[in-house]
């Protein structure tokens, strides 16, 4: 069974969100699909708790410096990221909704353009 492209997008923003942003645990993950006349790409909102003892100074810097921070993204690139920190008890919480955009695959030169050149 193939993943949707949300779902793949969302798993690739994963990946490119844990080096920053560990350890911790995601908790809620929503995607959907998203196209404009441009772009082909899916919405997200993430919910991961910060972990460790210093858990909530590196929340607070990820909230203030993701924005900034270049997402590797395997097929693509984040378009726009906001993130807002709240708190569960002791733990940080960050709510992150991003907007990834998938890289659009190299069109293959015909036969009949390569020989014409």
């Amino acid at each position: 069974m193939s993943r949707r492209p949300a779902d793949q997008a969302r798993a690739a923003l994963l990946r490119a969100l844990v080096p920053h942003a560990a350890p911790c645990t995601l908790l809620n993950a929503t995607s959907r699909d998203w196209a404009s006349a441009l772009f082909v790409g899916a919405r997200h909102r993430l919910a991961i708790a910060i972990e460790g003892e210093d858990a909530p100074r590196r929340a607070d810097r990820l909230r203030c410096e993701l924005g900034e921070i270049d997402l590797a993204m395997r097929g693509g690139f984040v378009a726009d990221i906001a993130v807002l920190a709240q708190f569960e008890g002791d733990v940080p919480v960050l709510a992150i909704e991003a907007l990834t955009i998938e890289e659009p695959e190299a069109e293959p030169v015909s036969r009949a353009a390569s020989r014409a050149g």
